[in-house]
C-alpha cells in the first residue's frame, strides 16, 4: 500500500485536509476539468492507479480549546490529536478494517456501476500528490485514474452536543488517457466540508453516522466503522459520477 511517510509529510497531509474540509479548496492551483464521455467514446478500460493515502485516519477537533492559548496551547492540541488519532488507529485495526482496501473496492464498484472494466495499476509514486507522468499505456488500459486521498476519518467543528464528531473524507482526482496523456478529468471530492466550500464535488454526511464527542464514538466500534465506510462509499461514487 502506498503511505505517506514520517510526521512531517502526516503533519502536512493533515493540514491540507484541513484546509479543504474548512472550504479553503478554492484556494487550491489544480483546476476543474470536467469529463466529456461523448468526445472520448472509446474510454472503456479503466486503470486504477493505486492511490495515495494514508493507512491511519484522524479524528480531529476543528476548534480545539488551546488553539487561543499559544504555543502551549498548540503543543497540548497536538498531543491531544495525536491521543485520538492514536485510539482510532486501534479501533479500526481491531474491527479488522483496512481503509484503502475498503476505499479501492468501493471505487471499483463506482466505476463498473457505470460501465467501465476497471485494472489495477501498481505505478511508483514519488511524492503524496498527483503524479507528473503517466503509464504510456499498451497494456489495453484507455485511461488512468489517479485519486489522492488527502485525509479521512471523523471530524467535529467544536465541543458540545450541537457539533458532533461525523466521518469526512478529502481527496483530488484526475482521469488521463493513456495514449497521449491528456487530462480527461480533474476535480477534488469532499466528504462532510467543515464551512463552505467552493470549487470540490461536496457530500453531505449521512445523518445516521455522528456522535456527541470522542468517548462516544470509541464506544461503538461498529458504528464507526459503518460511518466510516459510508464516508468511502459515498466519495468512491462521487468519482464514478465524474467520469461517466
Amino acid at each position: 500500500m502506498s503511505a505517506w511517510g514520517g510526521k512531517m509529510s502526516k503533519f502536512s497531509s493533515r493540514l491540507f485536509a484541513c484546509l479543504i474540509v474548512t472550504g479553503l479548496a478554492g484556494c487550491a492551483t489544480v483546476p476543474e476539468i470536467p469529463f466529456d464521455h461523448a468526445s472520448n467514446p472509446n474510454i472503456k478500460t479503466i486503470g486504477l492507479l493505486e492511490p495515495s493515502m494514508s493507512p491511519t485516519g484522524v479524528v480531529w477537533l476543528a476548534s480545539d480549546i488551546g488553539q487561543s492559548m499559544g504555543l502551549i496551547g498548540a503543543l497540548v492540541d497536538a498531543g491531544m490529536q495525536a491521543n485520538r488519532d492514536s485510539k482510532f488507529e486501534s479501533l479500526l485495526a481491531a474491527q479488522g478494517v483496512k481503509p484503502q482496501d475498503v476505499f479501492v473496492q468501493d471505487v471499483h464498484a463506482a466505476l463498473a456501476a457505470h460501465g467501465y472494466t476497471v485494472t489495477d495499476i501498481h505505478e511508483p509514486r514519488p511524492s503524496s500528490d498527483l503524479l507528473k507522468t503517466y503509464p504510456k499505456g499498451g497494456d489495453g488500459t484507455d485511461a488512468y485514474l489517479d485519486i489522492v486521498v488527502y485525509n479521512y476519518g471523523y471530524v467535529a467543528s467544536g465541543i458540545g452536543d450541537s457539533t458532533p464528531y461525523r466521518p469526512f473524507f478529502a481527496a483530488r482526482c484526475r482521469l488521463v488517457r493513456a495514449s497521449d496523456g491528456a487530462v480527461l478529468m480533474q476535480d477534488a471530492v469532499v466528504y462532510n466540508p467543515v464551512g463552505p466550500a467552493s470549487k470540490v464535488v461536496t457530500i453531505s454526511p449521512d445523518p445516521a453516522y455522528q456522535f456527541t464527542d470522542f468517548d462516544a464514538l470509541m464506544a461503538d466500534p461498529p458504528a464507526t466503522v459503518k460511518g466510516l465506510n459510508a464516508a468511502f462509499a459515498a466519495s468512491a461514487n462521487a468519482v464514478g459520477t465524474l467520469v461517466q
